[in-house]
């Protein structure tokens, strides 16, 4: 399934080997070294200590980068937490080692210290320690930042293209041409429904609510049948009554049963099942869409859907953490997972 993702959309680490982010991380080193060498109190010759500090910190951050860029493809996989963790590690070892280089070398040069080894390499690392963890402070910032603008932005720029799907649209029309002639009553309600689910791609920059939202789904799993036939069977349980008022972005269930009924239901011949279940707690509300796997000797076609990424973005940028959407295969089915934090009243 090509619009079905498992991962966030957007890496955290940036591409290390570029010359852009070397040459940004050295100007960053030695603007270190410059504050540290223009700090009161100093006794030895400024230039002096901005040299050999310079010195130090260009070793520790060309390393540190290269084993970042040696390191990349495994630390994609890590999130925040043990990302930023591996990332402090690295340049603690790689200070710790530079220190005691450095150490050996100056003292050998002449270079008269009070400190002994232990104590010169402890200073380092607490400066790296705090340089360190600003650093991932402030980058953690600005990759939220970016992803949440880019989020947005991605999310406008995929709304404009999923707003009219050509196949949809021209397989609903074919349906409704087809019930003209034998059920007219039918051919109406095949309108309204398709009137429905094109009102709301038309809004997909607006809010819903999931009322509203299952409502829509159903409408178009409605046209879906009246196309498919018996090759649809649908398996949708009555959700609890009344449904939490959970506000969720426009066209956020439809696109997830769109990419069953494409990946499922039109790559067999015989009939499949579409489950969709809703499970209500006290602070979130899950749907669950399960379809079976599609079948391996069937090429995969070109995704023109909302992937999965692309939901999971809009979620983001209205509940943050609080909602998610784990798609991956249990039991042989493919399985969504759509979880939505229920407003608890009084609440801020």
């Amino acid at each position: 399934m090509d619009t079905v993702e498992s991962h966030d959309p957007a890496p955290l680490l940036p591409a290390f080997c570029t010359p852009r982010i070397v040459l940004a991380t050295l100007l960053l080193a030695f603007g270190v070294a410059l504050l540290l060498a223009i700090a009161p109190g100093m006794t030895e010759d400024r230039w002096l200590r901005f040299g050999t500090v310079s010195w130090f910190m260009s070793w520790v951050s060309v390393l540190t980068i290269s084993a970042l860029c040696a390191l990349q493809r495994p630390l994609q996989r890590l999130r925040p937490l043990a990302l930023s963790s591996v990332v402090l590690g690295i340049l603690l070892v790689m200070t710790a080692f530079i220190s005691v280089l450095a150490y050996i070398t100056l003292t050998h040069l002449g270079w008269l210290t009070s400190d002994a080894l232990p104590v010169f390499v402890l200073h380092n690392l607490t400066i790296a320690l705090v340089v360190g963890g600003m650093g991932i402070w402030i980058f953690s910032l600005h990759w939220a930042s970016s992803r949440r603008l880019g989020a947005q932005s991605k999310a406008e720029l995929d709304a404009l293209h999923a707003r009219i799907r050509p196949h949809f649209l021209f397989n609903s029309l074919n349906t409704v041409a087809a019930l003209i002639e034998t059920d007219p009553k039918a051919a109406e309600a095949a309108v309204l429904d398709l009137a429905s689910v094109f009102r709301a791609a038309l809004h997909t920059g607006d809010v819903s609510t999931l009322a509203e939202e299952v409502i829509l789904a159903r409408r178009y799993l409605a046209l879906e049948h009246w196309r498919l036939g018996d090759r649809l069977i649908l398996n949708w349980p009555p959700p609890p009554e009344p449904l939490p008022r959970v506000t969720v972005p426009v066209l956020t269930l439809q696109p997830l049963l769109e990419n069953a009924i494409r990946y499922a239901v039109e790559r067999r011949t015989e009939p499949t099942t579409v489950t969709v279940r809703c499970e209500l707690g006290q602070r979130s509300v899950s749907i669950l869409i399960e379809n079976p796997l599609a079948a391996d000797d069937l090429p995969a076609s070109p995704g023109n859907g909302i992937s999965l990424a692309n939901i999971r973005d809009r979620l983001a940028l209205m509940f943050g953490d609080k909602a998610c959407l784990r798609a991956g295969v249990v039991d042989q089915q493919f399985r969504v997972k759509l979880v939505l934090p229920i407003a608890v009243e009084g609440a801020a």
